[in-house]
């Protein structure tokens, strides 16, 4: 348990507003503390409080990549807005280096990860990187690592499903689907009508409505293309099997 009163040995002179979780104090005098994120012994005036608990102190380095988090949170209602942004961040917490030899892990482990998309690749070695650098951990850490997953997730099922079934699509009449409720992202997207791809959720939507909608699947044209698409696939009955995708 953390000590949630401030310690006698911290004489704050100066107290910053509070970011979310975060709150930092100057001090009057030089300190030496362990950050307990990073886990580095550091000497400073300025701490930074997690959470309340004078015994979880951030170091500066700390308290700027976790506000940097906290507001791309904290700034954006837009959900999937949210996601990329955080997904951005991740990219950015390993150097050049780090990041590619974390990809080489990654293929060491799993032989097929060379088949994954470059982005793809480098964001599920970065969130499984810094999940493994996680023993002090913050929600604010684990929110970009889950989101570094469910991206690396969504990058594929782009690339692998509703790019080829916009090819399957391309020329044919989809007015009828573009208004349908549950398929007409995905429509939209295969007419040309979106550029920007829809989310993981979105998806995982239509895959359900393809997989249980007797009624959409003998009249959608997208539909129809996604089963033509998935019969030149092996095994491509996978995609929507109860235990499949």
């Amino acid at each position: 348990m953390g000590s949630l009163s401030k310690p006698a040995r911290y004489d704050v002179v100066k107290t910053y507003p509070q970011r979310g979780p975060l709150q930092q104090y100057r001090l009057a005098a030089t300190t030496s503390f362990p950050c307990f994120r990073c886990g580095q012994a550091k000497t400073s005036k300025l701490v930074t409080v997690y959470r309340c608990d004078w015994d979880r102190l951030l170091c500066n380095g700390c308290y700027g990549r976790l506000l940097s988090l906290y507001d791309v949170r904290a700034g954006v209602t837009d959900s999937a807005a949210i996601a990329d942004a955080l997904a951005e961040e991740l990219l950015g917490l390993l150097s050049q280096d780090e990041a590619r030899r974390a990809e080489d892990l990654l293929r060491v482990r799993h032989v097929r990860a060379d088949l994954l998309e470059p982005k793809a690749l480098r964001l599920l070695a970065t969130a499984e990187y810094v999940a493994s650098q996680l023993a002090h951990t913050t929600d604010l850490d684990w929110s970009a690592a889950v989101i570094g997953v469910c991206k690396a997730v969504e990058i594929e099922v782009i690339h692998r499903i509703l790019e080829p079934l916009a090819g399957a699509t391309g020329g044919g009449d989809l007015a009828s689907d573009i208004a349908d409720k549950d398929i007409g992202r995905i429509a939209k997207y295969c007419a040309g009508r979106n550029s920007k791809p829809p989310e993981l959720g979105a998806v995982r939507h239509f895959l359900q409505t393809a997989a249980h909608s007797q009624e959409r699947q003998a009249s959608s044209p997208v539909l129809k293309a996604f089963r033509a698409v998935m019969r030149r696939w092996p095994h491509g009955d996978w995609i929507l099997a109860r235990d499949g995708a």
